[in-house]
Order: C-alpha cells, then sequence, then structure tokens
C-alpha cells in the first residue's frame, strides 16, 4: 500500500523517529524530527509460503510459516539546512547512520519508534510503529562554496521489531486487566497462582471466588481455574 502525502494548507504534524528506550533515568532520548514529510509512504506485509517436499513424491507443497514483520519505507525525505549554512549531515544524516548501527556494548541495533500525527501516535496504545533502521539511503543535491552538504534527499525502510512487539503481548497476556484460564498443576497453589498473575498472594480468595472453590487446599491438579481481572 503507497500513502501519498496530504495536499498543502493548514499546519503539517512533522515525523520523527525516536530512539526508544525502557530505561527512564537516561533522560530525554535522541529523535529527529522531519523538516519536510516524506512525499510517499509505502506498507508492506509479506505472508511467507515455505516449499517442504511431499513424502513419497518429488512434488512439494506449501506450507504456511510465521508472518513476516511490517515494513514502512518513507520516500524522498528532505532535509534542508542552506538557510542556516549548517551542516545537513552533521544535523539530521548522522543519526540514521547511528540507527544502522550497532551498539558496542549490547552489539544490539537501536530500537526505534516512528511517529507521525494520526497515523502513527506515540501514545501507549497498539499503534506504536516500535521497529528499527532496515535500509537508509541519502543522495546530497546541494552543496556550499566550501563543500558543506545543505540538502540530502533520503529513503527510509523501517522494519517492524517483532521482538519488542512479542514483549508487549506478553506483558498485555499477563496484566492482571484481562481474564484468562490457567490449569491447576501438581504443585501449584491458589496463593502461589495469585503471586504469578497480580504479583500479590494474597489475591488468591479472587481466584478461589469466581471458580466456586471452598477449600483451596483441595484443588485437584488438572482443574481449569479462571483467573479472574482486578477491575480499575
Amino acid at each position: 500500500m503507497v500513502v501519498t502525502a496530504a495536499p498543502p494548507g493548514g499546519q503539517l504534524e512533522k515525523a520523527m523517529i525516536i530512539v526508544h528506550s525502557d530505561d527512564k533515568s537516561k533522560g530525554d532520548p535522541e529523535k529527529v524530527e522531519f523538516q519536510f514529510n516524506p512525499a510517499e509512504v509505502t506498507i508492506q506485509k509479506s505472508a511467507p509460503k515455505a516449499k517442504q517436499p511431499a513424502k513419497g513424491s518429488d512434488t512439494y507443497k506449501i506450507e504456511e510459516k510465521a508472518s513476516e514483520p511490517w515494513k514502512i519505507t518513507l520516500q524522498n525525505v528532505i532535509f534542508d539546512t542552506y538557510e542556516t549554512r549548517e551542516n545537513v549531515k552533521q544535523k539530521y544524516i548522522d543519526s540514521f547512520e547511528r540507527f544502522a548501527g550497532y551498539y558496542s556494548d549490547t552489539h544490539k541495533a537501536p530500537k526505534l519508534l516512528f511517529v507521525w500525527g494520526k497515523f502513527l501516535t506515540q501514545s501507549d496504545d497498539k499503534n506504536n510503529f516500535d521497529c528499527k533502521l532496515e535500509q537508509f539511503q541519502c543522495t546530497y543535491t546541494m552543496f556550499l562554496n566550501d563543500g558543506t552538504p545543505v540538502r540530502a534527499k533520503c529513503g527510509i525502510t523501517l522494519v517492524e521489531d517483532m521482538s519488542h512487539k512479542a514483549a508487549r503481548v506478553k506483558k498485555e497476556k499477563k496484566s492482571p486487566d484481562n481474564a484468562k484460564f490457567r490449569t491447576f498443576k501438581r504443585g501449584d497453589t491458589l496463593q502461589s497462582i495469585a503471586f504469578e498473575e497480580y504479583d500479590n498472594p494474597a489475591e488468591w480468595r479472587r481466584i478461589a471466588d469466581v471458580n466456586g472453590i471452598d477449600d483451596p487446599l483441595n484443588v485437584e491438579p488438572g482443574t481449569r481455574l479462571l483467573v479472574p481481572p482486578i477491575l480499575k
């Protein structure tokens, strides 16, 4: 799918890319705010299929595989510092080069967040596009007399960060705001389940009441329990 930019008129929301971090002690995260929003945004999603040899045959059968991550390509993104005579590479492009690299301490690529008004929001909802920089292409199109680059046209491809998405889904599943089922296993107690689900073993009575359990010490292994939410 290709999304083209809106026609001129009115105040434009600026797109930005923010370095995502769960460590609040590091202060404000690094971010790059676009001067001019991309002319086109290409959104790509693939449903991969794998060829597997059919048993006892020379033919192949097609099997579904896990879904591929979303990709967003920002085309013709312009950065311009002609008026201020600043080096556009130092002011903007160097950040993208860091995004394309790896942290020396973790040997992992920076986790990013792409934000653009109502297209993708910076709130805590599921519209966040947690991503990594997959590809970055830059063409310098204007220079000062001394060779200082002052205008660059860029193409940016962002790929969905599946690990961050999986962690968020896991957190949501564990949230005490969501009801779920648990199978009581040998060695479990209602207190231990309450601690795992609510971080509070004293909440065991909530589980006992909703499942009609009179004696918490007499729950048979294999019993399917409803773990109710804690509604705020």
